[in-house]
């Protein structure tokens, strides 16, 4: 197993998540707003995303769109490890067991399990991030003292609220954005003859952001507004589960909620890939030149 997968996978997800983090936090306030089930949320206040930062920083102080950033950098740190580290790991394992590495059911199943497995075991941190995303923060808490405030109020039920919803994400996040790069990537390269070079890399991020999106915004939006529940409250309507919120978000919001802060969402996961991918690219140069290796190991 590679383990410079895990290692130089997980460097990128982090510096990517920083760069990008504004939008993130943007496109979280758009996803909760408009829900009937909490009062303090009904209202919606934000449009679009540029105006949700604008509205951010002059309500809440300059520093509001980075509300939760060392929760998301803490979140990449384990989940982008492992999720990436696990995909590439069993792409070079399947290929030196004579398997075809190019085989696209074979990359969507491999990235959907790792998906599953590394969002479930990491939702207590995304909750963590999601909670100082979505309303306004009065003070800063450490890591441990959110866990801990977390669990005194909910338990372990509280820390894995949403790990469905977040597993059904990963899911589809992972299963079509990984292999939509790694496919599009090989289609560019090997068939239209393409150098794999910045340029290269860089329309394969941007075009595997678009596919992501358009493909899992509705699971994402089910995931946040599930993990952004109190639920120790007694004067909001708490979700039964992913299709519980489906259903209600439908019947009171219309079809189109499921995709709210979709713009934020593409304007945070374009550049959120390119400087993954970039990164991960240059990671396996450097790895290739280091080990003096005619290919990557991953």
């Amino acid at each position: 197993m590679p383990l410079e997968a895990f290692l130089y996978g997980g460097i990128s997800a982090v510096f990517a998540e920083l760069v990008s983090f504004p939008f993130d936090t943007s496109k979280v306030r758009l996803q909760v707003q408009g829900q009937v089930t909490d009062a303090s949320l009904t209202d919606v206040k934000y449009r679009g995303s540029i105006h949700t930062l604008r509205v951010l920083a002059v309500e809440e102080g300059l520093k509001a769109p980075f509300n939760g950033v060392r929760f998301a950098a803490f979140r990449q740190a384990t989940y982008g490890t492992l999720r990436f580290g696990m995909f590439f790991s069993g792409k070079s394992w399947w290929k030196s067991k004579g398997g075809s590495d190019k085989d696209l059911h074979f990359l969507v199943a491999l990235g959907t399990s790792a998906g599953v497995v590394s969002s479930v075991i990491t939702t207590p941190i995304d909750r963590m991030k999601v909670l100082s995303q979505s309303t306004a923060q009065t003070k800063k808490r450490t890591i441990f003292k959110t866990l801990s405030s977390i669990y005194r109020k909910g338990g372990l039920n509280g820390l894995y609220q949403g790990k469905f919803a977040n597993a059904k994400r990963a899911a589809v996040v992972n299963g079509v954005e990984i292999p939509c790069y790694v496919f599009f990537k090989d289609f560019l390269t090997e068939t239209v003859k393409l150098s794999d070079d910045f340029s290269t890399q860089f329309i394969c991020a941007l075009f595997t952001s678009a596919v992501g999106i358009a493909f899992s915004q509705p699971f994402d939006v089910a995931k946040t507004r599930i993990m952004q529940q109190k639920r120790h409250r007694t004067d909001i309507r708490v979700y039964k589960g992913f299709f519980d919120m489906m259903k209600l978000t439908i019947q009171n919001e219309g079809v189109h909620a499921l995709w709210k802060g979709a713009h934020p969402a593409w304007i945070r996961n374009a550049p959120w890939n390119v400087v993954f991918y970039m990164s991960l690219e240059a990671f396996r140069k450097w790895d290739m030149y280091l080990n003096n290796r005619e290919e990557a190991a991953f």
